[in-house]
């Protein structure tokens, strides 16, 4: 009893920690006279990251034509106020749903339990999964074959992710002796990744990008894994910047030049023909 009474006392301190540390405008008080739009972010090279001391990056453009829609549709100025970001992301996630007025902005996928917790936007992108090797791996074209073709080799995927679910699929399905590890993000598994060429992993696309502009020697391999996540941004479920948020980002706008050609500048050209 006395241990149950210490996690639930730890629990609330930690709700509270994120209720206190962040605040912002409410959109009914932005509408009636202006004000910010409080941010806080997680890093994700090519969405949103510190360059030169300020965050730079694909989302960092979403926000800035929201409140240019903003200004232009209801003729109130809206500042964008970075607050400060979390390096962890449970502790990203915690800072969005307890702070009501404060946006979370990163590569957060949809999925019907963080829904249960938080609001999200309509999505800004749309994020395949991809199985990504050591450049020297042998190509990979069908799963049914993955024991043969890689045998000797290991898994690891990045803790509390979404795509555990795949790697879990591959060793029920097809490969019952698969060794499947965590770890900790997807820049340190690549990491490993470049010393240890019998290691795969599973993960987004988005990260995919970032090892590509590095020159690591990695590849994707060519697996689908079904219909691309939607990536979105979030707030907690108190918040009323849902509403304006459906009015700006619309599938019109994901298909507009402007957006298409952000995407290239901050993810590369080539992705435009995978982000759909």
């Amino acid at each position: 009893m006395k241990k149950l009474a210490l996690i639930i006392v730890f629990l609330a301190a930690h709700t509270l920690l994120f209720a206190q540390k962040y605040q912002g405008d409410s959109w009914a008080k932005v509408k009636a006279s202006g004000g910010a739009l409080s941010v806080v972010y997680y890093e994700q090279a090519g969405l949103i990251q510190d360059v030169n001391g300020k965050p730079a990056g694909l989302c960092v453009d979403v926000l800035e034509d929201f409140v240019a829609f903003i200004q232009t549709k209801y003729g109130k100025k809206v500042t964008i106020q970075y607050l400060g970001k979390e390096p962890v992301f449970a502790n990203f996630l915690a800072a969005a749903q307890n702070n009501p007025n404060v946006l979370g902005v990163t590569n957060v996928t949809v999925t019907e339990e963080r829904k249960k917790i938080l609001k999200f936007t309509p999505a800004f992108m749309s994020n395949p999964v991809v199985m990504v090797t050591h450049k020297d791996a042998p190509n990979l074209t069908d799963l049914s074959q993955i024991k043969k073709t890689f045998a000797g080799y290991s898994a690891e995927i990045i803790g509390g992710s979404t795509h555990m679910k795949h790697a879990n699929k591959i060793k029920s399905d097809y490969w019952p002796e698969l060794s499947i590890t965590t770890g900790i993000s997807g820049p340190e598994i690549f990491k490993k990744m470049t010393t240890d060429p019998k290691l795969f992993t599973i993960l987004d696309f988005t990260e995919f990008v970032d090892a590509n502009r590095k020159k690591l020697p990695l590849k994707k391999q060519a697996i689908e894994f079904g219909k691309p996540e939607e990536l979105a941004f979030v707030m907690s479920k108190q918040s009323d910047w849902d509403a304006v948020w459906k009015e700006f980002l619309t599938d019109e706008y994901r298909k507009s030049a402007k957006y298409r050609k952000n995407i290239a500048e901050n993810l590369g050209s080539a992705v435009l023909s995978i982000l759909k």
